[in-house]
């Protein structure tokens, strides 16, 4: 019992660290001239060249790297709901501390993450666990399916991307908010960390790293992680941390469990429970994208007093 405790409390430290580093991530994003997703070399020179970017990539990394040791020893159905209160947590602390404002429609749309973060948790059965023969089998003898799987979340990150850099132009245009660029950087983040788990699953049957190197899933991890942390940098200049945060985690989560159906051969639940439970989370998470508003309220401008008008005449 208390060797679980420990873990659940390793898992929780993990998962504020990776939190903290999209603060980070903010500052730096603040300090940087305009990013560009039509320029994306730039934009990862601008990254790299930042201390504090580099300090928040040490904070994800690191808080990345103990997620996966005390992820690998808690059930899913311990872990997701540890991913559920961290969330809450991020978005009260961008809420006071930022002064970021959340409409009524967007706190019923995090509501429903959060809930449907759990009730995927809780859809956990534990079985059918893949193997490395079998996960490489799969993933060599049917290479497009990696390429299936990999097409959309490309596609929808360079899509937010690109009219990411039209919208921010023009007289009357209104800026994406930030579900979009979540949604983008979420399945990019997503397909990184079944890339992760893809390593996991061959590091622990061979223990060779030859076979890891000769495998496809480091190379996945980099190349998406590489796009999904220009397109979250690009987010949080433009966007509020608090909603970014949430759709990212939330779709990341989402993808990493379809791309590891198709990738690993991981089987949909059963049982008529977590099968109800594992539906009614992708329902309720397809519902909160739905119902987030698209583009970003503009902010009213101020109205000056009729004192200050009256200032102003005698100036």
């Amino acid at each position: 019992m208390g060797h679980d405790l420990g873990h659940a409390a390793l898992a929780l430290l993990a998962t504020t660290v990776y939190y903290i580093a999209f603060l980070v991530f903010r500052i730096s994003a603040r300090r940087m001239e305009p990013l560009r997703g039509s320029r994306p070399l730039r934009v990862a020179r601008l990254m790299l060249t930042d201390p504090v970017w580099l300090g928040g990539g040490l904070l994800l990394f690191l808080g990345l790297g103990y997620e996966v040791v005390a992820f690998s020893a808690v059930p899913l159905a311990v872990a997701q709901p540890i991913f559920a209160v961290s969330l809450v947590f991020l978005v009260a602390f961008a809420v006071r501390f930022l002064g970021e404002r959340l409409s009524a429609r967007e706190w019923a749309s995090v509501a429903l993450f959060v809930l449907a973060t759990m009730l995927i948790g809780l859809s956990a059965t534990g079985e059918g666990e893949p193997h490395a023969d079998a996960t490489l089998a799969r993933t060599l003898a049917r290479p497009w399916t990696m390429i299936a799987v990999c097409a959309p979340a490309v596609i929808v990150a360079a899509l937010v991307w690109l009219v990411g850099d039209r919208r921010a132009g023009g007289r009357h245009a209104r800026k994406l908010a930030g579900v979009a660029y979540g949604i983008g950087a979420g399945a990019c983040a997503g397909l990184a960390e079944a890339g992760i788990r893809g390593i996991s699953i061959v590091y622990q049957d061979t223990g060779s790293i030859r076979a890891v190197m000769e495998s496809p899933y480091p190379y996945l991890t980099l190349g998406l992680a590489a796009i999904a942390l220009g397109q979250l940098q690009i987010a949080l200049q433009r966007c509020r941390v608090a909603i970014v945060a949430v759709v990212l985690t939330v779709i990341g989560r989402t993808y990493l469990i379809v791309s590891s159906t198709v990738l690993f051969g991981e089987q949909w639940p059963r049982e008529t429970e977590p099968f109800a439970l594992r539906t009614g989370g992708f329902v309720l998470a397809l519902t909160a994208l739905l119902l987030f508003p698209r583009y970003e309220e503009p902010r009213p401008a101020a109205v000056p007093s009729a004192a200050g008008k009256g200032v102003r005449a005698f100036r």
